[in-house]
Parts: C-alpha cells; sequence; structure tokens
C-alpha cells in the first residue's frame, strides 16, 4: 500500500486520542499543519513499516509536548501500516518521551 495521500494524525493524550493535525505524504515529503503549527520533513516507507523525520514550528500558543514548550521541535515517527492507518510512535529528538500517534488515511492526492 502506497502511504502518499492526505492524513488525519492524532496522538493519544491522557484523555483519549487528539486531533493534531492533517498531513500530506507525495514524494517522500512529510507536510503538516494545524492552526497553531507546521511541520515539514520527510518520509520513508519499506512493507508496512512508514518513519518521518520532521521539523515542528508552532506560531500560535505552544503546547507542552514530550515534556517540552519548545516552539521549536525536532520530531520522529515510526510506525506500522495496519489497513488505512499508521500506528506508532513519535519521539522528540531532544526528548526521552515518546507519544503513541496513528494516521487515519483521508484521501489520495489525485
Amino acid at each position: 500500500m502506497s502511504v502518499e495521500g492526505i492524513w488525519k494524525v492524532e496522538m493519544l493524550g491522557p484523555y483519549g486520542w487528539e486531533n493534531v493535525s492533517t498531513a500530506f505524504l507525495e514524494d517522500g515529503r512529510y507536510l503538516a499543519a494545524s492552526q497553531d503549527h507546521y511541520v515539514v520533513g520527510s518520509y520513508e516507507a519499506s512493507g508496512n513499516q512508514v518513519r518521518v523525520r520532521a521539523t515542528t514550528q508552532s506560531y500560535g500558543e505552544a503546547r507542552t509536548m514530550f515534556g517540552s514548550r519548545s516552539p521549536s521541535m525536532e520530531l520522529s515517527f515510526d510506525g506500522e501500516i495496519d489497513g488505512e492507518q499508521i500506528v506508532g510512535r513519535a519521539e522528540d529528538q531532544n526528548s526521552k518521551y515518546a507519544i503513541t500517534f496513528r494516521a487515519t488515511r483521508l484521501a489520495d492526492l489525485s
């Protein structure tokens, strides 16, 4: 299955799944955004595994994630494709914490 497409990204928080952003994966590029941040990076897919490396920048009120309230973070997402979802872990390169995430395919790009 190709991971190229438009995806809803959620992270598991203390009260359940929280919508984080909408992501666009195309030709190795990973782009995502919400009302308060954007993410630019790249992805690699092999078999049912996906790895994303990206930089996030908050321009609204920065929320605490990975034990930090920094407006910019170097993130990695490692996940497994399971049907129309990708499930895995997200980490900030400068933190010892990880967050469970999932991405659900919304649409193809074409």
